[in-house]
């Protein structure tokens, strides 16, 4: 049976790495240290700076720390993240003792925002992102749950089952704020209200970076 497991993730992997290209990997260094190892479960708005970086020094201190750089509207640094864990796993390693970071910025933030908040300002056409489901501009966040229709591979999780296996999310602020006003100037909408609706949008337990690279720094 455990070798029957074994092969089958190996060709799991294979067939993701055949597929597509990583869009970026940093890593954190160990010596980052904080008082306990939980993240906190913030919801959603415009924190300060404070609260992801006790969030980063968190991650820092588990065994196998790891952040992706999601700066592009695509899911793959989702999808390395279910590697990480499945490939972990397979030697052993428990998911408390890994510590995976997702920095959603530039384009990638709209993995950050509701399906109401996406279908409002049309965040797929704004983002150039398609729908895996339909090959058409999204109206929704299919990688908040996400299921075997949109991802490459089937048995992945969503945003939601990686913070529940305790993967950290972040969203750049400083981009919200810059998207806000693009949408605002080609909806004639004031930029204060459209920045408002997008913090107000941003998914549970996704904490707000001053800017993504600041996060990765």
């Amino acid at each position: 049976m455990k070798t029957k497991k074994s092969n089958s993730r190996r060709q799991f992997v294979s067939s993701l790495t055949a597929s597509a290209a990583l869009a970026g990997i940093a890593m954190i260094p160990n010596t980052l240290t904080a008082e306990g190892d939980r993240l906190p479960v913030q919801a959603n708005g415009a924190q300060t700076g404070s609260d992801l970086d006790a969030a980063i020094k968190a991650i820092g201190r588990k065994e196998y720390p790891v952040a992706y750089d999601i700066s592009q509207a695509n899911p793959w640094g989702i999808i390395w993240s279910n590697v990480y864990y499945l490939t972990n796993n397979e030697t052993g390693t428990e998911p408390k003792a890994l510590g995976v970071l997702n920095v959603l910025r530039h384009h990638g933030i709209i993995f950050a925002f509701n399906d109401q908040t996406i279908l409002k300002y049309k965040l797929g056409e704004h983002f150039g992102f398609n729908d895996p489901a339909t090959n058409k501009p999204t109206l929704r966040n299919p990688f908040y749950i996400g299921d075997d229709a949109v991802f490459p591979v089937p048995g992945l999780s969503g945003i939601k089952g990686l913070q529940g296996n305790g993967a950290l999310f972040c969203v750049c602020d400083m981009a919200r704020k810059v998207n806000a006003q693009f949408i605002a100037q080609k909806m004639s909408l004031k930029t204060e209200d459209v920045y408002a609706d997008l913090v107000k949008g941003t998914l549970p337990g996704i904490l707000s970076a001053p800017s993504g690279v600041w996060a990765l720094g």
